[in-house]
């Protein structure tokens, strides 16, 4: 999400205005804000979450949910357990549990498989979700009755000049914003920054942010295929790049599980190729897939939703600034092979939302330092997995990846792990923290 500044000539707030007051101030209605917000408002704190978005409706969802989404959230158990938490994961009925997870290499024998009932793993490996699902029930949700007096959700909201659109004093955070045309303020103990890549917040809290541009796009698509995916999440490491072939919930009991969510990551000039053919001819990526997934499901029968994005690993050199704190795609953003970035952001909630408890536990105020003991939990991992991740996206797309030796020292290694329970344990572990 990108905030766009109001105009500048109409920002001149007087210091006696009126300012609404809450405990947490959050930047940003997508999921990981949205699902701080509600957690937060549960545990009797007022929240307001201001996003530029224009105010959704219930026609709005329905021809969302009406058609299969371009992609889907592969939801790990520990995002599940903290969705259950909220009571949100008990409502969802459009959703798909993926019991097995295949990832191979397409030039050299190595592979893993982990499923549910192998040694030590545990029943269910995670849930794939499309967004407008997700997106659909946090909003039903947020707008509960039982929620509304800590909770409000302000919509079409323009932060005004960055350089006076927040302003940090000892005691809270003001926020400044125009909405209808009329100029608003608010005041907050804290300030979360949930607004995607290109973060107003990070930018007004001067933070450095680290960059890694992968030259890399992924396709992304729906398709239908001969057989069915059998609760299986595959990914296939190509030299040009990974193919993830994930499950997708059944819309009509005609489906009868056989339709998949495409991430094809690709270098860009081949991308933009395969993108001008499809525009031509649709049967031409189908034809694609077919090959580049080696019928491992039978032939692509059917192709919806055709999308694509450029590929890059960013991260906050910081993710606390005072009273103003980083989480979800505002803090990091990691390359999508094992589909950890939604993950990732939920599990900064989630010790966002550890940190806050302890506080409370000793009847301790909303302070600076529960951000600073937040990021001290979270930043390192996250870190280490935004490396892992380009380092495996290197191994198996780059180069280095032409040289025989590498691809039989990288099969082998796979190998190895692969006839390992307790590694292949520990990965799942990680992979579900």
């Amino acid at each position: 999400m990108k905030y766009s500044a109001a105009n500048p000539s109409n920002t001149n707030f007087s210091p006696s205005q009126p300012s609404d007051s809450c405990d947490v101030a959050i930047i940003g209605a997508g999921v990981v804000g949205m699902v701080a917000a509600i957690a937060l408002a549960q545990r009797g704190y007022q929240v307001v979450v201001l996003d530029n978005k224009p105010v959704p409706m219930a026609d709005d969802f329905a021809k969302r949910l009406a058609v299969r989404d371009v992609r889907v959230y592969a939801l790990s158990c520990a995002s599940i357990a903290l969705l259950e938490t909220i009571d949100i994961w008990q409502t969802i009925k459009r959703k798909v549990d993926y019991h097995r997870v295949k990832v191979w290499s397409c030039d050299d024998h190595g592979e893993l498989d982990f499923y549910d009932n192998c040694a030590g793993m545990p029943k269910l490996l995670g849930s794939m979700i499309e967004p407008s699902v997700l997106d659909e029930v946090l909003w039903r949700f947020a707008h509960d009755d039982l929620l509304s007096k800590n909770l409000r959700i302000n919509y079409a909201c323009r932060l005004v000049d960055s350089s006076m659109a927040i302003d940090t004093q000892s005691d809270g955070v003001i926020i400044r914003y125009e909405q209808d045309g009329k100029q608003q303020q608010i005041r907050a103990k804290l300030l979360l920054g949930a607004d995607g890549r290109r973060s107003v917040v990070r930018e007004v809290m001067g933070v450095g942010l680290d960059t890694l541009d992968y030259h890399q796009r992924a396709i992304c698509c729906t398709i239908r295929t001969d057989k069915p995916h059998q609760n299986t999440a595959r990914q296939i490491m190509r030299p040009t790049g990974t193919l993830a072939l994930l499950p997708v919930a059944d819309m009509t009991a005609a489906d009868n599980g056989c339709w998949q969510s495409v991430v094809w990551t690709l270098p860009e000039c081949l991308a933009a190729d395969y993108l001008g053919d499809y525009q031509a001819d649709a049967n031409t990526l189908i034809q694609r897939l077919n090959i580049a997934s080696g019928y491992e499901l039978g032939a692509v029968q059917a192709i919806e939703s055709v999308a694509s994005f450029p590929l890059s690993a960013q991260a906050a050199q910081s993710y606390v600034r005072g009273r103003l704190a980083l989480i979800g795609d505002a803090a990091h953003g990691v390359h999508p092979l094992a589909g950890q970035g939604l993950n990732l952001g939920l599990s900064d909630v989630a010790a966002l939302l550890g940190v806050v408890d302890h506080y409370h536990q000793k009847k301790a105020p909303l302070h600076p330092r529960l951000l600073k003991d937040y990021q001290r939990q979270v930043k390192s991992n996250n870190q280490m997995m935004m490396h892992s991740f380009s380092l495996i996206n290197f191994a198996y797309a780059s180069g280095i990846a032409d040289i025989q030796a590498v691809r039989y020292l990288r099969s082998e290694l796979v190998n190895r792990i692969a006839k390992t329970p307790f590694v292949m344990q520990q990965l799942i572990e990680r992979a579900n923290r």
